[in-house]
């Protein structure tokens, strides 16, 4: 069988990496004879990442409007759009689609699981629309998606899938009450499967008693002034830290691409501070030493999806800042309650708040450390089991 991985931004988003390095390494355990090929929006990306269970690697990106437009596309677009605009820009984002090399994969999985939540899915359509045209199965694996993020099109859209794989509960009774519910199953996000790399234990220190903070442009844009009431926030909460706790901060970004880095935001704040107490994590690293990095914190407070996933599956005692569904629906299916776990980016206006928010959830170390090492033994194997069911379609 020949699967396709599709919807894949590239490896310096290291939960892209993630889930590509895991999603295959399952194939590949369950069905050894599988070929993976994986299309990728950043292929440099990817090849430096070395994905021992990828097969193939081919750069295409659709995502990007067409360079050039036959004259005959031309004339369809302008016949289209005297019928509806609609139709028109589906053709239009369909031109970036075409691939020769499609006809010659069996199952495409789409990877991006944050593709519906944002923007209005036309690309994804388009690329869905296009593989079905020819007659491949299509899969969305891992996705989130709120109620607020649909439309007619997007549902039309999903309804097509083979199989999809909800990574949390809100998303997954969103789907369901949508009416998207006849392919569709709950299972955690394949990445709390990630290895921790052991070579990183010994050759990355990080001194004990120290809380990981990974904080990106979704809490505060780049270039934000020091008024910025999510940016005077998270000053005030480290500065809190360094002056009235024997807590070390160490600094830990997820997403190393230059256009969307936490790298910069994080190395601001580091020049800020600049102390012994205060480390600063560089962009150079694979999904699995930043794991090996945030596993070894005794404390997480993270943006990025999958750094807090890297936490949650390492049994550390983790705060989200959370800037949409998928946070609030993963910690609610870790405790029970998002309450306490997961505080909104909106609600990160008051500096006292946040400071109190975590004074509360960090006296409670040792109890959600232990809650952890009980609950995610269970909650990983779910992960793994997910990979019986694309064996199933």
């Amino acid at each position: 069988m020949k699967y396709a991985f599709y919807s894949h931004g590239g490896s310096q988003n290291h939960g892209c990496e993630a889930i590509v390095r895991t999603l295959s390494s399952m194939i590949k355990k369950e069905n050894p004879d599988s070929y993976i090929k994986l299309y990728s929006f950043k292929k440099s990306e990817d090849e430096k990442a070395n994905f021992r269970s990828i097969d193939e690697i081919e750069e295409f990106d659709y995502s990007v409007a067409p360079k050039k437009v036959s004259f005959s596309d031309k004339l369809k677009i302008a016949v289209y759009s005297r019928q509806s605009q609609k139709k028109s820009d589906d053709f239009y984002y369909s031109i970036a689609c075409r691939n020769p090399s499609l006809k010659k994969n069996d199952v495409y999985i789409s990877v991006g699981g944050d593709n519906y939540c944002y923007g209005d899915g036309h690309t994804a359509k388009a690329m869905n629309t296009t593989l079905r045209s020819i007659g491949k199965k299509t899969v969305l694996w891992g996705c989130s998606i709120g109620s607020e993020d649909m439309s007619p099109d997007k549902i039309e859209d999903l309804k097509g899938f083979d199989l999809i794989v909800a990574r949390e509960s809100f998303s997954y009774n969103a789907l369901i009450e949508n009416g998207i519910d006849k392919n569709t199953v709950l299972y955690p996000d394949s990445a709390f499967l990630l290895p921790v790399d052991e070579e990183m234990n010994k050759t990355f220190e990080v001194k004990e008693h120290t809380v990981g903070i990974n904080i990106s442009n979704f809490v505060y844009p780049k270039g934000s002034n020091e008024n910025h009431p999510a940016k005077k926030a998270v000053f005030s909460l480290i500065r809190y830290i360094i002056d009235k706790t024997d807590l070390n901060v160490l600094l830990i970004p997820h997403v190393t691409r230059d256009n969307k880095s936490d790298c910069e935001t994080l190395a601001e704040i580091y020049e800020n501070f600049k102390c012994e107490r205060i480390g600063l994590v560089s962009g150079e690293y694979s999904a699995t030493e930043y794991k090996s990095i945030i596993s070894r914190c005794e404390a997480f407070i993270g943006a990025r999806t999958h750094a807090t996933i890297a936490a949650y599956s390492t049994c550390v005692p983790t705060l989200v800042i959370g800037y949409s569904i998928k946070s609030k629906g993963i910690a609610k299916d870790i405790f029970g309650t998002y309450e306490g776990y997961v505080i909104p980016v909106e609600d990160l206006n008051d500096s006292d708040r946040f400071i109190e928010n975590f004074k509360d959830f960090y006296s409670k170390n040792d109890e959600i450390k232990n809650y952890l090492q009980k609950f995610m033994p269970d909650y990983i194997g779910k992960a793994e089991n997910s990979i019986k069911e694309l064996f199933k379609i």
